[in-house]
């Protein structure tokens, strides 16, 4: 076989090996096209061409941004926002309680007036909305039973009286000896049979809702149209008045109701799977629209141990004060239960919640570096325990985080 015949021949079967669509073209030979193409390009435009193309965008390396250098604080700007630190440390920390609550009256602080005897209101002194304190008359009811009971009682004061003069009259002849001892000894049972009919009879005057002085202004006017006022148990606003001037009322009559307001109750609904999470004096607190951005804290009082069978959940009762009655009853709230770290399994790495920022969606915590500077740190969040938060991730233990004055550092950021 010939030269050219064996050049062929092995042409032939490298193109089977390797067809000439799966060959790599060398680099330097796509370098020589570009330069070819280049120079020709550049001799048209010497030419009187069309004005080159602009030059093709730079890349230069990525870098971190100005963002991620320390953010330092100057000495003027520190002195009037002072930045306060607290090191991030492991400690149990228990996750809190969102429950939704109405607030209710406190029932040791809640009273509903009405009359012991049957009668006709003949003064009203209070109506809704009242403000009245304890003692405080609210209506007077006219009866004929005081009336009786009030004749029975000067009747047997009068008795008691003339038992008692008898009795004086008798030690006073038997220690002369002009009377018997008999005769003194009946006139001393005389006068404690008199004085207990007496007692008896003003104790039925008090249990028609008179009180002593009552008794002693009755008996100065004769006990005219036996006239028993209605008095107020507590201090408080009168809620509801059912009984108009007039009327006539019964024993079972709920003529008044008095809420005292600086003493309410919020009253939540439990879960089941909730209940080992709550005890009696766990710190509540308690936010709502009306006043939206103010906390009123309380603690639980009460934990109902029976489940409804129908909701499954427990009553739980929670106590406060509202001096400044900024609650009302039937208000909606938003009750956190602060979470007791007792019931946490495990330590976790926590910074206080103040160190948490927002900036365009994103967790941010600002760490100290050396000097004033502040880095910020994007971190992801965990358990929420009363005023410390779980960090999972970009903050390490021992580490300190801005917490007063991070809003000072995030303004910063923003600029």
């Amino acid at each position: 076989m010939s030269e050219v015949q064996q050049e062929s021949e092995a042409g032939r079967r490298r193109d089977v090996v390797d067809p000439p669509s799966r060959r790599r073209t060398p680099p330097w030979v796509w370098a020589a096209a570009g330069a070819v193409v280049a120079g020709g390009l550049v001799a048209l435009w010497s030419r009187g061409g069309s004005a080159p193309p602009p030059p093709l965008p730079v890349v230069a390396p990525p870098s971190h941004g100005a963002d991620d250098h320390p953010i330092a604080i100057g000495e003027a700007a520190l002195a009037k926002n002072p930045i306060a630190t607290a090191r991030a440390l492991k400690q149990k920390l228990a996750p809190d309680l969102q429950i939704v609550g109405s607030v209710s009256y406190d029932q040791d602080h809640y009273a509903v007036v009405g009359p012991l005897i049957p009668g006709r209101v003949t003064k009203l002194r209070a109506g809704v909305g009242d403000s009245v304190r304890a003692g405080q008359v609210l209506a007077e009811i006219e009866s004929a039973e005081v009336g009786q009971a009030l004749a029975q009682y000067l009747s047997a004061t009068a008795r008691a009286n003339a038992a008692d003069a008898n009795l004086r009259r008798e030690r006073e002849l038997a220690s002369q000896k002009i009377s018997s001892e008999r005769e003194r000894e009946v006139a001393e049972a005389q006068a404690v049979q008199e004085a207990a009919e007496m007692r008896a009879a003003v104790e039925r005057l008090r249990a028609f809702g008179l009180e002593m002085k009552d008794i002693t202004e009755l008996q100065k006017s004769g006990g005219a149209a036996g006239r028993v006022p209605l008095r107020a148990p507590i201090a408080g606003v009168v809620v509801a008045r059912t009984v108009t001037l007039g009327q006539a009322v019964e024993r079972a009559t709920d003529a008044f109701k008095i809420v005292n307001l600086s003493h309410l109750w919020v009253l939540l609904d439990l879960y089941e799977k909730d209940l080992s999470r709550v005890h009696v004096g766990q710190k509540v607190e308690l936010r709502t629209e009306a006043h939206p951005g103010e906390v009123f804290r309380a603690e639980v009082t009460y934990v109902n141990p029976i489940i409804d069978e129908k909701t499954r959940t427990a009553s739980v009762r929670i106590e406060f004060d509202n001096p400044k009655g900024k609650l009302q009853p039937g208000q909606f709230v938003s009750a956190k239960i602060v979470g007791d770290p007792k019931f946490a399994p495990t330590d976790v790495i926590a910074i206080p919640r103040k160190a948490v920022v927002s900036v365009e969606g994103k967790s941010l915590a600002f760490v100290r570096v050396a000097g004033r500077g502040f880095e910020k740190r994007a971190v992801a969040l965990g358990v929420s325990g009363g005023d410390f938060v779980e960090v999972r991730r970009g903050v390490s233990e021992g580490e300190e985080v801005a917490t007063d004055g991070a809003f000072l550092l995030k303004s910063e950021l923003l600029r």
